[in-house]
């Protein structure tokens, strides 16, 4: 039996990349799990999910809307029962910035509307069930942006920084109820939504100015990720562990 064995998760942004690599290995420590996405085939995850022994769903919507997200959290309570561990890692990048006066509102709109308010539907769709079971974990997966401002953009530092603001004010409401609600702040990581932003020069040039001498692995986040879904991190919450290579 794992660590996590009786609990079930449901991961945004589940299919590839960090979401994909948390999906794992909340499922290795034993949580059945929903992996969620806009329009990803979640199929082949939840065969790589099943093959650690548990139950596991996909599930579709457009986190950006609340109706949708509702609809989502009912598909997985159906599917495995209700969820005790979310994990908000969807997130969409801007590779066209250039700066924030010539920033069109549509994308300001969008990056807000997905990073931000995804968030906060997804919170509020599944808090009721955790306050019935007066348990819960709600990790929030921001970036070092949030705190520094970023390479990325405005928008994107925004919305992520408004989910470190989120998360700190949702742990205070919730703390007395038995659930705890954390961020994991990650920086350079190796993926595909890196990839698309930045281009090879850049890329070498990110990993010259990071200490640790590379691009920080998706499995990193996930065990970062481990640890505060886990019942021995039930006295931290409101926290911001940033994963970053001293970047």
């Amino acid at each position: 039996m794992g660590e996590l064995s009786g609990h079930i998760a449901l991961v945004t942004g589940g299919t590839r990349g960090i979401g994909k690599a948390i999906a794992l290995r909340l499922a290795a420590g034993g949580a059945d799990v929903a992996v969620a996405s806009r329009s990803s085939d979640g199929t082949p995850v939840v065969q790589e999910l099943e093959k650690l022994g548990v139950r596991a769903s996909a599930v579709q919507g457009d986190l950006a809307d609340p109706d949708a997200v509702r609809r989502l959290t009912g598909a997985v309570r159906e599917a495995l029962g209700p969820v005790d561990i979310l994990v908000n890692n969807a997130a969409v990048a801007d590779p066209a910035y250039r700066n924030a006066w010539e920033l069109a509102a549509v994308s300001w709109e969008r990056m807000i509307r997905v990073n931000l308010s995804g968030v906060y539907y997804c919170c509020a769709a599944v808090l009721p069930e955790m306050l019935s079971l007066g348990w819960g974990r709600i990790i929030n997966i921001a970036s070092t942006s949030g705190i520094s401002g970023g390479t990325s953009g405005a928008h994107y530092a925004a919305s992520k920084g408004g989910v470190i603001a989120l998360s700190k004010a949702l742990a205070r409401e919730v703390a007395s109820r038995g659930i705890t609600v954390n961020v994991v702040a990650p920086s350079k990581i190796d993926t595909e939504m890196f990839r698309n932003v930045a281009g090879a020069d850049e890329r070498a040039d990110t990993i010259r100015r990071i200490p640790a001498g590379r691009l920080g692995r998706p499995e990193e986040i996930a065990e970062a990720v481990a640890y505060f879904a886990g019942s021995q991190s039930g006295f931290t919450t409101g926290q911001v562990l940033v994963v970053s290579g001293g970047y």
